[in-house]
């Protein structure tokens, strides 16, 4: 899983607490900007946004996209599955921490765009892609007024992607494929909008790292070597042959498969939103949106440790011969899911005097969500186009070790309040509540202590009452997250700002999955910062100190240890917590058709209160304490340059960022020394309507890991990992991507 760890303070682009959905032209502007500078480009995915490194806690996925100020899905539906930066989207920017933690509840960054509606005038926009990987994309949208209906307005949508990526699976022809369509009915009258859209996607990209991994050696030092010539982001480290069995955890029965066909996600999305501006002042808003994930099952296929075994472990190759040398260990977990959501959002704002600003809101949210996951694993050869291998005569094996389940319903009454208070032109200070009381009641099968039902050996089944028990456990709760804002202009251009905030946010039924059940206590986060704003009509300058912390954070983590010589792995329901001192310097400089960003930020993120006792399937524990250690998959450095230039009928960009070390395991012994990150691209407006953009993935040919590699947090000796075979994600490699797009 990625990692959305924290480095808040490094993007000081999210500075401010300002509404999106009713941005204000007030005498402290120059204090509250925001930027979005680069937050779609993903060294490691070309169709996920950009892991911006700020949740807290941990919850994976990359950057949180929101569609018309609203969630796609409350709990398992991810941003990637109903979203891309398509024209049947118009972005609106990114949504603050402050207004995310108040109005969201979400402790992130959201990038939040709209849907296109119909205009006065008919319009479109359609893009034709492809890239030296062989991408076939579409995406097109055209709106409008309806014909002899006045007040009445139309948009369509459809967005299509196919990617084989760069490694060209020989068991799927795309790994990132993905289809959206939409079509937006709106009636306006003269202070009353009303717009309903309905979207249909289909999500059969494999985005849980099946295909994009490598393996390498690492040499402990912090650099890695190829291992067998493998070609890190060019050779395919997936078998051909991907035919499976496993048991489905909920009944029992052995399914037949193949990996390369198991990736189907179908959702289907209707909002209404309303918006009335009232003769009193106030501005009222009004939002239903019903999300449905009808059954849909997905692979995703992790690693599970390299292991070189002998003949005696009695693995075979296809052939029927002993197996000897490098095996890489895959636990796969078939995840069956569905969901039904229903938001009902209401908001009210109003300025009552220039001095006061008022923003009321409140939203009813039921969700009804299933999520099933039965696991198996399988191994094969180390080496480009490996070969499977077998045990015992069988393909997979160790059914459900890993199993996952729960069954839920979650009611929620979200109340949140933030006002603007300006004593003073030069004072600015923002005050926001949010409030949720809470029930979630949910069917699962935690083992308690000392008993042995629940326990997740081989052949684990919810059917089986020998093996499994299912429990009913009732969660209320009450949420809650206070914020603070305040923006002081000093002199002239130059502006204090400092803001914080401080929430308790329940846990949810997916902590409650595994075999062992977290403690009940709400996870708590508090965060602040300051610092100082400079800008002119050429440029603008962002000093800032941040300090964040959190407690009582849950994760079901994965953790692998060699048992009896072959590598196991478990599920692992964590509990920890996180701070961090931070450091970020922030500039924008622009004149003529040049411009160019630059920042640079330090941190040192370090675990708290991190002491986990594994349990593994021969009996033994492992007590390890990571207290203290360093964050994983974090830099403690980064630097971003960001310049581009506009001339006439071309716009040249570039984009590099430099990541400091980045420990690899939570034991800090392994780490993956810095690296860069890099971007180019140029537009060339071939006529008023047409434009050609080609962009550039990797310019600088940067070829090694990154991330984090789970499979050494149980490794206490460092002189271990010399020399160490493992496996792991890579930068993309270099990469040209071609857009041609006809607006009218």
């Amino acid at each position: 899983m990625r990692r959305l760890y924290f480095m808040i303070f490094m993007l000081p682009f999210f500075l401010t607490g300002a509404s999106l959905s009713a941005q204000q032209a007030d005498t402290l502007a120059s204090g509250q900007q925001k930027s979005e500078r680069n937050m779609l480009l993903n060294a490691e995915s070309a169709s996920a946004p950009r892991e911006i490194n700020i949740g807290l806690p941990e919850s994976g996925g990359g950057a949180k996209v929101y569609v018309d100020g609203m969630a796609h899905g409350i709990s398992l539906p991810r941003s990637q599955y109903h979203w891309a930066g398509s024209h049947m989207f118009v972005p609106k920017g990114s949504i603050g921490l402050m207004e995310a933690v108040v109005t969201a509840g979400e402790i992130s960054i959201l990038l939040d765009s709209r849907t296109r509606v119909g205009g006065d005038e008919f319009s479109g926009a359609f893009t034709i892609g492809s890239s030296t990987n062989g991408l076939i994309r579409f995406d097109g949208a055209v709106d409008g007024p309806v014909k002899n209906a006045p007040g009445w307005y139309f948009a369509v949508g459809a967005y299509v992607n196919n990617d084989p990526t760069n490694v060209n699976a020989p068991n799927r022809m795309f790994v990132d494929q993905k289809q959206m369509y939409n079509i937006t009915l709106s009636r306006r009258w003269k202070n009353t909008t009303l717009d309903a859209t309905y979207r249909f996607s289909i999500c059969n990209d494999n985005i849980d790292n099946g295909y994009s991994f490598a393996p390498f050696v690492y040499n402990g030092d912090g650099t890695i070597s190829a291992f067998g010539g493998f070609r890190l982001g060019r050779d395919c480290y997936f078998p051909a042959d991907d035919a499976v069995s496993y048991m489905e955890i909920r009944d029992g029965k052995i399914r037949h498969s193949s990996l390369g066909n198991m990736d189907h996600r179908y959702l289907h999305d209707f909002s209404v939103l309303f918006a009335h501006k009232h003769r009193n002042g106030w501005n009222l808003d009004a939002k239903c949106h019903i999300l449905y994930m009808q059954p849909s099952q997905s692979a995703k296929i992790g690693l599970a440790g390299i292991d070189k075994v002998t003949a005696e472990r009695g693995y075979a190759s296809a052939d029927g011969s002993v197996f000897t040398g490098y095996m890489q260990n895959r636990l796969v977990t078939v995840d069956n899911q569905k969901e039904f959501d229903v938001d009902l959002r209401f908001s009210a704002e109003r300025h009552f005097n220039p001095v006061h600003r008022l923003r009321l809101g409140a939203e009813l949210l039921y969700s009804d969500q299933m999520h099933s996951a039965s696991t198996f694993y399988f191994a094969h050869t180390v080496e480009n186009a490996p070969s499977r291998i077998y045990k015992n005569g069988q393909s997979t094996w160790g059914m459900n070790m890993s199993g996952l389940y729960y069954d839920s319903f979650r009611l929620s009454v979200p109340l949140y309040a933030l006002h603007d208070y300006t004593p003073a032109e030069r004072l600015l200070v923002r005050t926001g509540i949010r409030l949720c009381p809470l029930y979630e009641s949910m069917q699962h099968a935690p083992r308690l202590a000392d008993e042995q039902v629940n326990r997740r050996v081989d052949g684990f089944n919810l059917a089986d009452a020998t093996l499994a028990k299912m429990r009913n456990t009732n969660l209320p709760a009450f949420d809650f997250a206070v914020s603070e804002h305040v923006s002081l202009r000093l002199v002239d251009r130059l502006f204090f700002i400092a803001e914080g905030f401080c929430s308790m946010t329940a846990m949810n039924g997916a902590y409650y999955k595994s075999e062992r059940i977290p403690t009940g206590d709400s996870m708590g986060n508090a965060f602040g910062r300051g610092g100082l704003m400079y800008d002119n009509k050429w440029m603008n300058v962002t000093a800032l100190a941040s300090y964040i912390t959190s407690w009582n954070n849950a994760r079901v983590m994965t953790v692998t240890k060699q048992i009896a010589g072959v590598s196991e792995t478990i599920p692992w329901t964590a509990q920890y917590g996180i701070g961090t001192l931070g450091f970020t310097l922030d500039g924008n400089l622009h004149f003529g058709g040049f411009n160019m960003h630059l920042l640079g930020t330090w941190q040192d993120p370090r675990y708290k209160n991190y002491t986990n006792e594994f349990v593994f399937s021969d009996g033994s524990k492992e007590v390890i304490d990571y207290t203290g250690k360093h964050v994983t998959g974090i830099s403690q450095w980064m630097l971003e340059i960001d310049p581009s230039y506009a001339w006439k009928k071309f716009r040249v960009w570039a984009s590099a960022r430099y990541y400091s070390r980045q420990y690899v395991s939570r034991t800090n012994l392994a780490y993956f020394a810095g690296h860069w990150e890099t971007f180019a691209g140029v537009d060339w407006k071939i006529m008023e309507q047409l434009k050609l953009s080609v962009n550039f993935v990797n310019v600088l040919f940067q070829n090694g890991a990154k991330g984090s590699i789970d499979v050494a947090d149980t490794i206490t000796d460092a002189s271990l990992l010399n020399g160490y075979v493992m496996s792991g994600s890579y930068i993309r490699p270099f990469t040209v991507d071609f857009m041609l797009t006809y607006n009218f």
